[in-house]
């Protein structure tokens, strides 16, 4: 198979690419320095469709207008699946579990947070913690405050800025473990049972033969073990989700939004910086 020469492009918010190793099939891994469970899996599955991602760093509460205005082509980025997302966008099969996390200082004082408590909360705008700050009664008498990132949120916590984060578990796990600097200052307040959510890629609706290649690739890497594999870098492996059934890419029978990427050659993917989904290593 002939190399393809990947042309190295000035994206919108200013991340200039620079090719790295070509594997034998022909695909290009632009992107050596970004890691993460989500960044290694969205590799693994556009060498399988022998398509270039080009990765994109955006702002989370603008995703929907960055897929929509085709800025972007998936948002691949521990996307919470939820009844409203799925009105208005495509997405894939679950393939991770998640819940929300409240986090404080060590030395926060109550045991119990309640509708009368006068709180300042932090949560990443457009977020699974948004959702679940304004559907929680415990946080009835507290005050939100919205920020760009859940990293932001931590450092909120961190700060004093704000009493409390609501963040994704996989995160929480991840930042507060022994041998993080937040785990020797945060804590996750224990005893509060959000809903168990799943993560999913979000394409443009309408988008459904393109979502049948990411779902069969998603299966594909489940079963051969290449999920596992990866999952087990970032400690994950208890929190994949096996793939459900699915309509298959020979069903479909509008093919324009495969071809759309195909011919292209490569697939714009949305992210956000926050480990262990991505981050710089």
């Amino acid at each position: 198979m002939k190399f393809k020469k990947i042309t190295l492009e000035l994206l919108s918010l200013g991340m200039l690419v620079s090719c790295g190793n070509t594997s034998s099939n022909g695909y290009v891994d632009n992107y050596k320095n970004l890691k993460g469970f989500d960044i290694d899996l969205a590799k693994a599955a556009c060498e399988k469709l022998d398509i270039t991602p080009i990765f994109q760093e955006i702002i989370w509460e603008q995703k929907e207008t960055e897929l929509s205005s085709k800025q972007i082509d998936l948002i691949w980025n521990g996307l919470t699946i939820t009844e409203e997302r799925k009105q208005n966008l495509e997405i894939t099969l679950p393939y991770m579990s998640n819940t929300q996390s409240i986090i404080v200082k060590k030395d926060f004082a109550d045991d119990r947070i309640t509708s009368e408590d006068r709180y300042t909360i932090a949560f990443e705008q457009g977020s699974a913690g948004e959702d679940a700050f304004n559907s929680s009664d415990i946080f009835k008498g507290s005050t939100s405050v919205g920020v760009t990132s859940q990293v932001t949120a931590l450092t909120e916590v961190l700060s004093g800025t704000s009493d409390i984060a609501i963040i994704d578990s996989i995160m929480a796990g991840y930042y507060l473990s022994d041998s993080s600097s937040y785990g020797d200052k945060l804590k996750v307040l224990s005893g509060y049972d959000f809903e168990i959510e799943n993560y999913g890629v979000a394409l443009r609706k309408g988008e459904t033969a393109l979502l049948a290649k990411l779902n069969e690739t998603i299966e594909e890497l489940y079963d051969n073990g290449t999920t596992g594999d990866i999952a087990s870098r970032y400690g994950l492996t208890n929190d994949l989700v096996k793939p459900e059934t699915y309509t298959k890419f020979d069903e479909v029978e509008d093919k324009s939004s495969w071809e759309y990427i195909k011919n292209k050659g490569n697939i714009i993917i949305g992210y956000t910086v926050f480990a262990p989904i991505a981050f710089e290593a």
